[in-house]
């Protein structure tokens, strides 16, 4: 019996939205992933979070809840912060000893962020999935790819998939000016944020 392949989608899901979900799906089936897990990281090191790590795991699960193939993993919130993917990954790996890892992120995640360790963190993975973002185009990658060896650099794959350019920060924007985000997050996310009164006083920054 083969290793099961496991994409790994780590982020703040501040909230979780449309794009995250429909980016997870795309590259499931393209990669031919056996499951999809989703990673509500409880303090990031290079961002600020606006919702508790509670909120956002909850928010995660009901987003998730109706595809077998996405699964909720908490390791990036009992993780003390600030949280590496580094160190996150080598959790993983001792949780899942023997599946094969495919991350995924978006050119945004790797243009406008200093990745600690990167080299730690391709030689854990198979393959590293990249999906255009309007902020960053592929070709920024260029730099970042330069600076790795070869056979580290050959592990990034970027994906031409459909641009769904729908941001957290936007989101919260809308929340914040009394907006409905309905289809911009599940219904059932979009109703959470409106129960538990998330993101109201919010001056989004990113």
């Amino acid at each position: 019996m083969s290793a099961a392949r496991l994409g790994i989608f780590g982020g703040a899901f501040d909230p979780i939205h449309v794009g995250h979900l429909y980016v997870a799906n795309a590259v499931c089936a393209r990669a031919q992933l056996d499951r999809v897990l989703f990673l509500p990281v409880g303090e990031p090191a290079h961002r600020a979070t606006h919702a508790p790590g509670a909120d956002r795991r909850a928010m995660v699960a009901l987003a998730i809840d109706d595809n077998p193939a996405f699964v909720l993993d908490e390791t990036a919130l009992q993780q003390p912060g600030p949280v590496y993917t580094a160190d996150t990954l080598a959790l993983l790996r001792q949780r899942y000893p023997d599946e094969r890892f495919f991350f995924i992120a978006g050119t945004d995640a790797l243009v406008h962020s200093k990745w600690r360790r990167l080299e730690e963190v391709l030689e854990a993975l198979e393959r590293f999935y990249v999906v255009a973002r309007e902020q960053a185009a592929a070709a920024e990658l260029q730099p970042l790819l330069s600076q790795l060896p070869r056979h580290l650099a050959e592990r990034f794959l970027v994906l031409d998939l459909p641009l769904v350019d729908i941001s957290a920060s936007a989101i919260r924007d809308l929340v914040a000016r009394g907006e409905p985000v309905r289809y911009l997050t599940p219904d059932s996310v979009a109703r959470y944020i409106d129960e538990h009164s998330l993101y109201r006083n919010e001056k989004s920054a990113g």
